[in-house]
């Protein structure tokens, strides 16, 4: 079974270009001590998802236009139904990071593929299992 479900509220968040935090100083490798400073202050892009698992519902996916990236393009629309692996948008000039945001309700289970997330992890393969969403009695 396909994992899927209905985007909601996709928009632009216009935010600041080539910031980075002060408290950290200089950096040389560029901005990737700053990403919780970044993640606030950045252009970035907001979709939400309505799942069609009731077990996981509504979430979010923003996405991080940090550095030489900072532009997001969004490519789906408000009521596009989607699935797992589809694209939803873009970055222009590199990657940049992004975040998956659940419900608090919602029992996850890792599999990071036999790392630790850090600078210093291997990238994961696209549509590779990460999160597993358990049932909500957590079965």
């Amino acid at each position: 079974m396909r994992k899927q479900g209905r985007t909601c509220s996709p928009r632009l968040i216009d935010g600041s270009y080539y910031a980075e935090s002060l408290a950290q100083g200089f950096e040389p490798a560029g901005p990737n001590e700053s990403q919780g400073y970044i993640t606030q202050v950045a252009a970035r892009a907001l979709i939400f998802i309505e799942a069609d698992n009731p077990d996981i519902g509504l979430m979010a996916l923003l996405f991080v236009a940090m550095a030489e990236v900072s532009s997001n393009e969004i490519t789906v629309y408000e009521g596009q139904y989607v699935q797992k692996g589809d694209q939803l948008g873009m970055f222009h000039f590199g990657g940049s990071p992004h975040c998956l945001i659940f419900r608090p309700e919602v029992n996850l289970e890792f599999d990071l593929h036999g790392q630790t997330p850090g600078l210093h992890s291997e990238n994961i393969p696209v549509r590779a299992r990460i999160p597993v969403v358990t049932d909500s009695q957590g079965e």
